[in-house]
């Protein structure tokens, strides 16, 4: 892959201007601020901060603390402890890997490297192929003939035919049961545009066969984008989030997905005729909209089928697959509203279904994180709608508070993430803001529209290949009145609507005055 436009990473004149840039803005910013408004005994806008904004800001900071402990002591003495049973060395290993239209190079690659990690562990091993034509199934037997000369690989496959992603898993791990592998081994479900190296299967199958209430784990994920710097930060920004709170979760045995991309299972797990069963039949059942059909999503319903079998499942942070993407061409705001689409409906759907197993089940931090996904869709908008009053009916200046609180709360929250999953850039700040909004808005409307999806690159949730995944007007009234009733929450709790001194940068409040709106 050497040369490919993946394996770009942004210049270093790219940061140091970025950063020259957001330093200026946050300068500039504050020099339009009122002293007053950056005093905290007599600030106009502290109080929006109030019991939310703690909760808010608590939260985030107890998931750093978390990751923190969990990626610095508590993983570490769980590695050192893997590593000294010899009894859960050289396994032999089960995969199904999903391939649709990845191309001759990409599958040489992918399946090259996959090839050699099975070695590299020393056990042997069975791979299930799903491909999508005959093109895929000669270059991968090519690699492997090239690659296992010795035969230590027994590979198959299966044909996918577009339907969507279940159907292919399903079809797959079918196949894995009528071949039959040893009980009590490490399985692996992967896409077929993931990258590892020899030695990730040999340094994280211990630490699953160890732990006899451990059911499944995934790693770190490192994307490689083919795209401008933009693209490349939004996936890198992403990834860099996912390992702070896949890290935080793991301190509770129970992070809240297994990613499609690579995630290890016990192989009881992968050959028990219900795991297969579930990603075919998963469905949520919705008051006003009755049986919804789990579409995308997989990983969530893998995720849950564990979590219900009575396993953990964990992290291991100092492991990484690379990932390959690109965003898919009409422009940055139209690709990324996009697969957020996909991936915050899989949260909401797969969230409102794992509610309902309660903290006995889930556990009590799970449940919690879980019951906050459903708040937090809210909470960013809080401030685009006080703000944004207040601007408009009081002063204009609150416009550049709320942007200068926005620069310097999202440096600092960007910075901690950096710090922890080890990847920054200066546009981290920008991007964490503009996830935090568009995703919020993407989740409001999933909630109210949980029957919408739609798989990027098949077929998977077409409207016209399925009427009952589109948007109802009974969808539409009841996330207008939704919108309405939360701006109205806003403006009760704030007054800001009102004739107040506390929204008057001229006027010589008191404290008093200004907490409690007198």
């Amino acid at each position: 892959m050497a040369g490919t436009p993946h394996l770009r990473d942004s210049s270093r004149l790219s940061v140091w201007l970025t950063a020259v840039a957001w330093t200026a803005l946050m300068l500039f910013l504050l020099s339009l601020v009122p002293v007053r408004a950056l005093t905290l005994t007599d600030t106009a806008f502290i109080a929006t901060l109030g019991a939310i904004g703690l909760w808010r800001w608590s939260w985030g900071g107890f998931h750093m603390l978390r990751a923190w402990a969990y990626t610095r002591h508590v993983f570490p003495m769980i590695r050192k402890r893997a590593e000294a049973d010899a009894s859960v060395r050289r396994r032999h290993v089960a995969v199904v890997i999903l391939s649709w239209k990845m191309g001759d190079a990409m599958n040489a690659a992918v399946y090259a490297n996959l090839f050699r990690d099975i070695l590299d562990n020393g056990g042997g091993g069975t791979v299930v192929a799903a491909v999508s034509s005959d093109q895929d199934e000669a270059v991968i037997s090519h690699v492997h003939r090239r690659t296992d000369p010795l035969g230590q690989i027994r590979l198959s496959f299966t044909r996918q035919d577009g339907t969507g992603k279940r159907s292919a898993m399903a079809d797959a791990l079918a196949r894995l049961r009528e071949i039959g592998v040893p009980p009590d081994c490490p399985g692996i479900l992967m896409d077929g545009d993931t990258l590892v190296q020899p030695g990730l299967i040999r340094r994280t199958a211990p630490i699953l066969l160890h732990q006899p209430n451990l059911g499944a784990l995934t790693v770190d994920n490192t994307p490689l984008v083919a795209g401008a710097m933009l693209d490349r930060e939004w996936y890198r920004l992403r990834m860099a989030q996912r390992h702070v709170y896949m890290s935080s979760m793991a301190m509770s045995g129970r992070v809240l997905v297994l990613t499609g991309r690579w995630s290890m299972f016990r192989s009881q797990i992968l050959m028990h005729p219900n795991f297969a069963a579930s990603l075919l039949e998963d469905a949520l059942y919705h008051p006003r909209l009755g049986r919804i059909l789990m579409l995308t999503g997989d990983d969530k319903t893998t995720w849950r089928w564990v979590i219900e079998a009575g396993w953990d499942i964990s992290y291991v942070p100092d492991e990484v697959i690379y990932c390959l993407e690109s965003l898919p061409g009409r422009g940055f705001l139209a690709d990324t509203i996009g697969l957020q689409k996909r991936w915050f409906g899989n949260m909401v759907r797969g969230g409102a279904k794992a509610l309902r197993l309660g903290p006995g089940t889930l556990g009590l931090f799970t449940w919690l994180a879980l019951l906050d996904q459903k708040a937090s869709m809210w909470t960013p908008l809080m401030g685009i709608v006080f703000f944004g009053l207040a601007g408009l009916l009081h002063d204009p200046v609150f416009f550049s508070i709320f942007l200068l609180w926005i620069a310097f709360t999202r440096t600092v929250h960007s910075g901690l993430t950096g710090l922890i999953s080890g990847r920054w850039h200066p546009i981290f700040p920008a991007l964490t803001y503009y996830g935090q909004i568009v995703g919020a808005g993407i989740k409001i409307f999933i909630n109210h529209n949980p029957n919408v999806q739609k798989w990027t690159r098949q077929n998977t949730g077409e409207a016209g290949a399925d009427r009952a995944a589109m948007v109802r007007p009974d969808s539409k009234l009841m996330l207008a009145a939704s919108l309405a009733a939360f701006v109205a929450v806003v403006v009760m709790l704030t007054n800001v609507t009102t004739t107040s001194n506390r929204f008057d940068f001229a006027a010589d409040t008191t404290a008093a005055e200004l907490v409690y709106g007198r």
